[in-house]
């Protein structure tokens, strides 16, 4: 594993990931560019030695998850429980985007275990699903199709009932699910790919409605 290339690719990995939740959710991010650059580089370490330890290899997505569920907490002053539905959506929607890169190239002729074995071919799949999730985030931000329910104000109060507690379910299933899809096969990528990218084609269509369904409700 090439230390240089994994880490560029997910610093840019990770970078995009934030672009997306703050648009996606309406923050302002111009004036957090340093935290966002530098909760990447910390999120790239985590992953690379994370992935060469065997006794916690598999639970690496777990770990980062919890990191970045707090990073956004912590740095960003945003409510526990939205930390947790913004990395939720920017968990689902990155690793979807990535996994019908990986399909594309693959349905194009790309031998999957080129893209899997190669570091130069994994950073730029990660690379290119980035600049397609910062392309989607640009767009996002000019159709103006965020969501406003998640409150600016850290000490805001949250009751898990209802659509709340509906958003954190699907959250949660989506994010176990990928990663237990994730160590299941992971000797078998393409079984994973198909079975990563059915997994999201599910969730996300819930997600997004239920989350129309809080934004109108909170409106009302």
């Amino acid at each position: 594993m090439s230390y240089a290339l994994f880490v560029a690719g997910s610093i840019i990995e990770y970078f995009s990931y934030f672009i997306f939740m703050f648009a996606l959710f309406r923050f302002r991010f111009r004036d957090r560019m340093f935290y966002l650059v530098f909760v990447s580089f910390i999120m790239s370490q985590v992953s690379y030695f994370t992935r060469l330890n065997p006794e916690i290899g598999e639970l690496s997505s777990y770990i980062q998850l919890t990191l970045l569920i707090i990073a956004m907490w912590v740095l960003f002053r945003v409510p526990l429980y939205y930390s947790i539905v913004m990395n939720g959506a920017g968990f689902v929607f990155g690793f979807a985007v990535q996994g019908l890169v990986i399909l594309f190239l693959w349905q194009t002729g790309t031998p999957l275990g080129t893209i899997q074995d190669n570091a130069l071919a994994s950073a730029a799949t990660q690379a290119l699903s980035a600049l397609l999730v910062i392309g989607f985030s640009r767009l996002i931000f000019i159709k103006n199709w965020g969501f406003d329910y998640v409150p600016t104000s850290h000490r805001a109060y949250v009751r898990i009932s209802g659509v709340n507690a509906l958003l954190l379910v699907i959250i949660v299933i989506a994010a176990v699910a990928a990663c237990l899809t994730a160590f299941l096969f992971k000797n078998e990528f393409k079984d994973y790919i198909i079975l990563s990218n059915a997994i999201f084609i599910i969730s996300v269509p819930l997600f997004l409605y239920y989350s129309f369904r809080k934004d109108h409700e909170d409106a009302s």
